[in-house]
């Protein structure tokens, strides 16, 4: 099926149209005016670079399908697929309400280690080598190096 090999690519498509609609409407401060940089020149460059390649990958999966190279697979969503991520989206607002009381490191952590085991990953030894490094990593990262304030907790203070 077509749909399934555009599907991606036309969601970007329609993300960027509408990113882009909304960087042209950014208002401009006065002194901005006859600069030839300023504050929407970014927004803009993304969305049309956005645009420039999601266009290219919708035609190339037309091009593909119309030379009969393209897979032929359904969609494949069942059940369980839209109840993962109904659930990977509940775990989601659980941890926005989490972060402030626990704290980034243990919020995050908890987070994907229920996240990782809702998709399916059942052995520890995994699931604790791919979340403990990238939380200390992560919020090294950002406390240390960026000087950004991550939420520390208020349970524990």
């Amino acid at each position: 099926m077509l749909i399934r090999q555009v599907l991606g690519p036309g969601l970007f498509l329609t993300f960027f149209t509408i990113y882009g609609i909304y960087a042209w409407q950014i208002p401009l401060l006065p002194f901005e005016k006859y600069e030839v940089v300023d504050s929407s020149t970014l927004p803009k460059l993304y969305a049309g670079l956005g645009l420039l390649f999601s266009f290219l990958g919708v035609v190339t999966q037309i091009i593909k399908y119309s030379e009969g190279t393209g897979s032929q697979k359904p969609l494949g969503l069942k059940f369980v697929n839209i109840k993962q991520i109904g659930l990977v989206v509940l775990l989601m607002v659980i941890y926005s309400f989490l972060l402030e009381p626990l704290g980034f490191i243990v919020a995050t952590l908890l987070f994907l280690l229920t996240g990782f085991w809702v998709m399916g990953e059942r052995r520890s030894r995994v699931l604790l080598l791919s979340s403990v490094p990238v939380v200390v990593v992560f919020w090294l990262l950002m406390t240390q190096l960026l000087d950004i304030y991550l939420a520390t907790g208020t349970f524990w203070s």
